[in-house]
């Protein structure tokens, strides 16, 4: 599966079933994100493999909050893999770290 709404962002999903993103989560890459992790969120746990983001805006972080707000509604979580400093730093700066699992960073 590969949504190339935007030509910012790309989003696949790895051979291991993680939702892997590549470029700029932004106002314009958000909704293209948020839309592949509704069709998986159900049945499916939610990684998102972060090693090809290097920016986030409140947009992007919005995507990624909305999705752990669903999957704590269902007794999950959300897996960020391959956190760079960009996502890094806007988690600390809002405080939101705790809401996802930090399965991996990178420098």
């Amino acid at each position: 599966m590969d949504a190339a709404d935007n030509s910012s962002l790309t989003v696949e999903i790895g051979a291991d079933g993680s939702i892997v993103v590549h470029g700029d989560i932004d106002m314009a890459g958000g909704p293209t994100l948020e839309k592949v992790i509704l069709s998986r969120e159900n049945s499916h746990q939610v990684v998102i493999d972060l090693d090809d983001v290097s920016f986030i805006d409140s947009s992007g972080l919005r995507s990624l909050l909305g999705a752990s707000r669903r999957a704590q509604a269902r007794k999950s979580s959300v897996t960020l893999r391959s956190v760079g400093p960009e996502v890094a730093r806007l988690l600390q700066i809002t405080g939101t770290t705790d809401q996802f699992v930090i399965e991996s960073s990178r420098g």
